[in-house]
């Protein structure tokens, strides 16, 4: 059961969906208006802000970016509501990377290495591949359903293509990017100096 939690902590949210471009903005406004509880849930299930074909969908996304942002305070939200898209994009992936470990470890182990090793694009197995592998540290995910490690896996690439490290789901070709100013100035204000290097793939 300890193993279990721990997979499942590991790679938490990312059933519910990549990196939310259309809708983080959106909540991340709500977010910095301090509602109640109810009166937030009523924007999504009743006034249906994020434009969803069903409440429930709406509420489940809400929710999901609720948990990525608000833990890195107001300042940080902020930003991401103020940011430019190419600043709004890469605070999105670093939230993502801080709140679900998954994303952090298979750009380290996966993604840099790839670039490491002048491959120009990512191989079609590895996520597969890489599963394998965090299983030996990780039993647990060994017991998560197969739909949501696929799920998973599909969710970290569609955010890698998001972030714009991949061209597209299609030919996985690695791209360039390089931390931003503002990107850099919250890693110092968390702490996580170590993200800066596996955001660039430079390690």
């Amino acid at each position: 059961m300890i193993e279990l939690t721990k997979a499942k902590q590991y790679v938490r949210d990312l059933t519910a969906g990549s990196l939310f471009l259309a809708e983080s903005r959106v909540v991340a406004e709500t977010l910095l208006q301090t509602l109640p509880d109810a009166e937030w849930t009523c924007l999504f299930t009743e006034a249906n802000i994020l434009k969803k074909n069903s409440p429930h969908t709406a509420i489940r996304y809400a929710q999901t970016i609720k948990r990525r942002l608000q833990p890195l305070g107001t300042e940080f939200i902020e930003t991401v509501f103020q940011a430019s898209e190419s600043s709004y994009k890469q605070l999105l992936i670093l939230a993502l990377m801080m709140h679900t470990p998954v994303l952090a470890d298979f750009m380290y182990h996966v993604l840099a290495e790839t670039k490491r090793v002048y491959k120009p694009t990512l191989a079609n197995d590895a996520w597969d591949t890489f599963l394998v592998d965090r299983a030996r540290l990780l039993p647990g995910l060994n017991d998560l359903s197969a739909s949501t490690l696929h799920k998973t896996g599909n969710n970290i690439i569609r955010s890698l293509v998001e972030a714009e490290y991949l061209d597209n789901n299609k030919t996985r070709r690695l791209q360039s990017v390089y931390v931003l100013p503002e990107t850099r100035l919250f890693l110092k204000k968390f702490n996580r100096h170590e993200l800066e290097a596996i955001m660039e793939c430079t390690l």
